[in-house]
């Protein structure tokens, strides 16, 4: 490798601060929903104008031009193009145009930002800053809200004419009941393994996030978010060194949360083990919602019914108007077979990341590391989202596509952590005149500055 490639890094990493500090705003006002709650940003389009200039501002970085793409970003090109290629054989051409092709863009910007803004570890360690901080919010909000003032936003039926409420996000965000768990179960995994072990003073802080974390799941009413958050604690226990401990607290925590609900909760959540619970019907009607959604998926399971029409698909199909609740039902409505082969190969692209880039951390660098940590919450995070995926839709959501970013972006800084580990234990150091200490020194310098 030509030294010069350091120096090419080093350049790009000044040249591209500013867009990256624009893509930590977008990404507040994005999950805020800053717009919303100024209604002078709403007007000018805050966030398409925040998009606008960061991709002006990439393209017109010289360093950017000529570059090959990845194969995840193949695929998701793949995604874009097939679905305008299909234009004319799909059912609703007019709201793939209005809704589904700006949706897709609006959830695939995550990766193309990610990966053409984020490459060093201090930039990452930014990003995740910001994601946990604004996820946190959109949990404290509404839980605020429904201590001081009684606030739920959105209910469940009971049967015959009874009602439950659920919490759901702040009148401000855009998120369900089932929406604000997932919230919830993602930032699990980062709070867990990246900010806890910072200090003390984190360990604590953790200590006392989790049981609010706990009781605001508990006032979503969320049977998925309960089954992600097992999944999650599965994750971490496999991780886990200290395996008796961890099932210890495990079996207490559980008992301690099982007391302190209520009946309409612990009914609820009984009705995904017990058909004599009062909500077990409700249960039994998400299960058949998943047949009902793929039998619309195979009324055109080739090329679906177009981008974005998974509501519209339902309606005119089996009469229910809603968007498949399940992400491999959706895909199939909306881009068929061929766009889910499409979606598979990109996911398991992500899912190679991850598994590769614990595989070069587990040789090379402690368990004590930023990067390790890292890599531990993007897996239990990619496991979690996978059981997930059996229970809301997410073809156009950001979350494959920031974390899939965060793959490819994760993959190539242990990779530069990798080689610079080498090249120290191979005995070079910032006083070597030779080309290994010139790298070495150069990386070190990068990665102060980056």
């Amino acid at each position: 490798m030509d030294v010069s490639v350091f120096y090419d890094r080093d350049k790009f990493l000044r040249e591209t601060e500013l867009p990256f500090r624009l893509y930590l705003i977008y990404l507040v006002s994005f999950f805020i929903h800053i717009p919303a709650r100024f209604s002078v940003l709403g007007l000018i389009r805050f966030d398409l104008v925040l998009v606008g200039v960061i991709c002006f501002l990439i393209f017109s970085n010289k360093s950017t031009k000529g570059g090959r793409l990845d194969d995840a970003s193949k695929y998701l090109l793949a995604i874009f193009i097939y679905s305008v290629a299909v234009l004319p054989l799909v059912e609703w051409p007019g709201s793939v145009v209005n809704n589904g092709l700006y949706e897709f863009v609006k959830g695939a910007i995550f990766y193309f930002f990610t990966v053409n803004l984020v490459f060093s570890e201090r930039r990452l360690k930014l990003l995740l800053f910001v994601f946990i901080s604004c996820n946190i919010f959109r949990v404290f909000e509404p839980l605020y809200l429904n201590i001081t003032t009684g606030y739920l936003g959105s209910s469940t039926y009971l049967g015959g004419s009874d009602y439950a409420g659920r919490l759901a996000g702040a009148p401000s965000d855009t998120i369900n009941a089932n929406g604000l768990a997932f919230v919830i179960a993602s930032i699990f995994p980062f709070l867990h393994y990246v900010f806890a072990p910072l200090n003390k003073k984190t360990w604590m802080l953790y200590a006392i996030i989790v049981p609010v974390l706990l009781y605001t799941m508990g006032l979503t009413l969320s049977r998925s978010g309960v089954l992600a958050l097992g999944i999650i604690a599965f994750g971490i226990f496999i991780k886990s060194k200290r395996k008796v401990a961890l099932l210890c607290l495990g079996v207490v925590g559980i008992f301690a949360i099982w007391s302190s609900l209520n009946d309409i909760q612990k009914d609820r959540y009984l009705s995904l083990v017990s058909e004599d619970s009062r909500q077990a019907s409700t249960a039994q009607g998400r299960v058949e919602g998943w047949f009902t959604d793929f039998e619309v998926a195979m009324n055109r399971p080739i090329i679906g019914h177009g981008l974005g029409t998974s509501r519209e698909a339902n309606w005119n199909v089996a009469g229910n108007d809603r968007v498949s609740h399940i992400l491999w039902a959706e895909i199939v409505q909306e881009i068929g077979v061929i766009g889910l082969v499409l979606f598979i190969l990109y996911l398991k692209t992500m899912i190679m990341n991850f598994i590769e880039a614990g595989r070069l951390i587990k040789s090379r660098l402690p368990e004590s590391h930023f990067l390790s940590r890292c890599t531990q919450a993007m897996q239990v995070w990619l496991l979690m989202n996978l059981l997930f995926s059996f229970a809301s839709y997410g073809l156009k959501s950001y979350e494959w596509y920031l974390f899939g970013g965060l793959s490819v972006v994760l993959m190539n800084i242990i990779k530069g952590k990798v080689s610079e580990v080498s090249i120290e234990n191979n005995g070079a150091t910032k006083n070597d005149n030779s080309l290994a200490g010139k790298r070495f020194s150069l990386a070190r310098r990068i990665n102060r500055q980056g």
